[in-house]
């Protein structure tokens, strides 16, 4: 299993470089973001798979059906499974057709879960855009919740967008241009910075 990491250190350098996030810091650290053991990626990319387009309550109906089924969800299970039984879970022919061929990519290599550990950001996110019904938030959200990868943001995501506004009092949701003109200061730890803005959308809801 992956270290946490010393999300202090990047307490001390955002207060230091961010003094925008010092209100979110002070009232909501530390930050508990802990990285999931290996044996759980295929598990939840095949949650992020799923979730595409779906609300979460039918994801989450998903998701048990398939536990109750096969227990810890593996490529080898998907792979062996029939169509149907698969349907019989609550999936569709669409995500039946992924789900399988994420799992063959799995088994015969061409997305090497044991590796990710040891590879950068960017190896993993070529890997997994390769994957068909895997989209950028989905790999994002898997980078900075699944591994705790520090320097993640999720330019995609809806929440930390209208938090960002909110905090910076910003005219408009900012697109991906200025996020990133924005964020820019807040490196090597932009992923402590994204959790602090989803605390603080949380108490704003």
């Amino acid at each position: 299993m992956p270290a946490t990491p010393d999300w202090s250190l990047g307490d001390n350098y955002l207060l230091e470089n961010a003094p925008e996030l010092k209100p979110l810091i002070e009232k909501y650290a530390p930050c508990t973001m802990q990285p999931e053991n290996e044996v759980r990626y295929f598990e939840i990319l095949v949650r992020g798979l799923i979730s595409q387009q779906l609300p979460p309550d039918v994801v989450n109906n998903i998701c048990q059906k398939m536990h109750d089924h096969f227990g810890r969800i593996t490529p080898k299970k998907i792979v062996e499974a029939s169509d149907s039984e698969l349907a019989a879970q609550g999936l569709v022919q669409q995500k039946i057709v992924y789900l399988k061929s994420f799992a063959h990519m799995v088994l015969d290599n061409k997305v090497t879960l044991d590796n990710f550990q040891e590879m950068t950001d960017a190896q993993i996110t070529k890997q997994l855009l390769d994957v068909k019904g895997l989209g950028q938030w989905t790999i994002e959200m898997f980078l900075l919740l699944a591994l705790c990868r520090t320097d993640i943001v999720p330019t995609a995501d809806h929440v930390f967008k209208k938090s960002l506004k909110t905090l910076l009092t910003l005219p408009d949701i900012p697109k991906r241009g200025e996020i990133n003109k924005i964020t820019e200061k807040w490196r090597p730890w932009r992923s402590l910075a994204v959790w602090y803005l989803w605390r603080y959308a949380d108490e704003k809801s």
